[in-house]
């Protein structure tokens, strides 16, 4: 027989979770961590009425301090979960205090954790990326893609929800309206990969569209509707496997592959931080270790 869920008894906490939530996903947040990080503040809340708490205004900076020592007591979590759960409770204080409920602030800091190295395509299996491609309409596409999620460095997210509106032809520029955190920013795009985008939108888009009427720039073979995230993501990876290349590639492998042939370039770590959207330049910084390592 199974255990009925335990449920929150404060109505202030459930109402508090419930626009938590929702504010996660104004940000931008990805739909996949958004259950994690509302799972962190629902065990903390339930913490919080252990320890006879019932009420926002009874939160103190330090009952953060211990729901963490009592997860870390409990010694069966790694480093990477428990700096999962301080990422959620940092972006609950925030909140609070944004949406002046409460002045309250955890003072957490993250552990120290290993970090794999993101995969990435050096050129010359870019160019066999490249040379995999079919001369048809659909290949006409995939360069397309490429040109976003290579060129312009995308995310996954970024590249589903680009518009044809979001390229500036006259300046060459790719507006990203939907980035990390709901971040917007422009993206130059490279003379090359404007040509690819423009053939597309030109000569292939039109003949995908078929008779339906949407601004998705990159559309679905079968019916002419905008392709989803999933579907963009596998087909990258039909085309790495097509090119015989063994490491595992997806979108984000050409986001790390454009930022280290950039780097070594010459690039500055600055400019790179810009182009690819990262909230501080540590995030960037990962791409010098690859750099040095090639």
């Amino acid at each position: 027989m199974k255990k009925k869920p335990i449920r929150l008894q404060s109505s202030q906490y459930i109402l508090l979770l419930e626009s938590f939530t929702e504010w996660l996903q104004l940000l931008n947040y990805s739909e996949f961590s958004i259950p994690g990080l509302s799972r962190t503040v629902r065990e903390f809340f339930y913490y919080q009425e252990a320890i006879g708490k019932l009420l926002l205004e009874q939160l103190t900076a330090t009952d953060a301090n211990g729901f963490m020592e009592l997860l870390q007591a409990k010694g069966i979590y790694s480093n990477g979960h428990i700096n999962k759960q301080i990422q959620g409770l940092k972006l609950l204080s925030r909140y609070i205090r944004e949406t002046k409920r409460s002045i309250v602030a955890f003072n957490l800091y993250r552990l120290e954790q290993k970090r794999n190295k993101p995969a990435w395509l050096t050129k010359q299996e870019m160019q066999q990326l490249y040379e995999a491609i079919a001369e048809t309409v659909l290949g006409i596409r995939d360069k397309a893609m490429l040109a976003v999620f290579y060129g312009c460095g995308l995310r996954l997210n970024e590249g589903a929800n680009v518009e044809l509106n979001d390229i500036d032809s006259t300046r060459k520029v790719l507006h990203v309206r939907k980035g990390k955190h709901y971040k917007e920013r422009f993206v130059p795009i490279a003379e090359k990969n404007f040509e690819e985008i423009k053939l597309y939108t030109d000569y292939a888009r039109p003949q995908l569209l078929q008779e339906n009427k949407n601004n998705a720039l990159f559309l679905n073979a079968h019916n002419g509707k905008p392709i989803g995230k999933q579907m963009l993501y596998i087909r990258i990876k039909q085309l790495a496997k097509k090119a015989d290349i063994k490491k595992k590639v997806g979108t984000h492998t050409l986001r790390h592959s454009i930022a280290t042939h950039l780097l070594q370039s010459g690039m500055k770590l600055e400019r790179i931080q810009q182009f690819l959207g990262h909230g501080d330049l540590d995030s960037t910084q990962i791409y010098t270790h690859l750099t040095n390592e090639a």
